[in-house]
């Protein structure tokens, strides 16, 4: 039982991620074969798979920040000295939580404002504009973890010296 819950718990982005697209998935189909096979199409299957999208590529970002594979040019930082690469590393770390603090700001704002229901669905907009704010909080917060790793490692290294 605490395997599981572990699992779950230490890979809940991926989790998330992956039952968003099997909805989408699911739902499009359905969609699909209302429509073409019986003439009448699911009104809300639309709708839910755009939105379902939406919070599958923020979620998928916050995935993406986790296991560092977001696309980076690192031309310059790998022309650099081995010793001033950390430094680099960190202070686009910094500048990554310097703009996710701007996304929390205006994404907050964003969802606020959204108020009224979506057409289809009938739930209220913000609950599909919150992961704006969310996926950078949760950005934020890897990224925090990943700048306080490399100023361990950074500081480490240089005590070796």
């Amino acid at each position: 039982m605490v395997a599981p819950l572990r699992f779950v718990l230490k890979n809940l982005e991926e989790v998330i991620a992956g039952t968003l697209l099997v909805l989408m998935a699911m739902a499009t189909l359905l969609n699909v074969v209302a429509r073409y096979f019986f003439n009448s199409p699911v009104p809300w299957a639309d709708e839910f798979s755009r939105y379902a999208f939406i919070w599958l590529v923020f979620v998928g970002a916050v995935v993406c920040t986790k296991q560092g594979r977001h696309i980076s040019i690192d031309l310059v930082v790998t022309a650099l000295p081995a010793r001033i690469r950390p430094f680099v590393q960190i202070l686009a770390d910094v500048a990554t939580a310097a703009l996710m603090l701007i996304i929390i700001y205006y994404g907050w704002i964003l969802t606020a404002s959204a108020t009224q229901p979506t057409s289809t669905l009938k739930v209220p907009q913000y609950i599909v504009y919150m992961i704006v704010p969310l996926s950078a909080l949760l950005i934020l917060l890897r990224t925090a973890m990943d700048i306080v790793r490399a100023t361990r490692a950074s500081l480490a290294s240089g005590a070796r010296r």
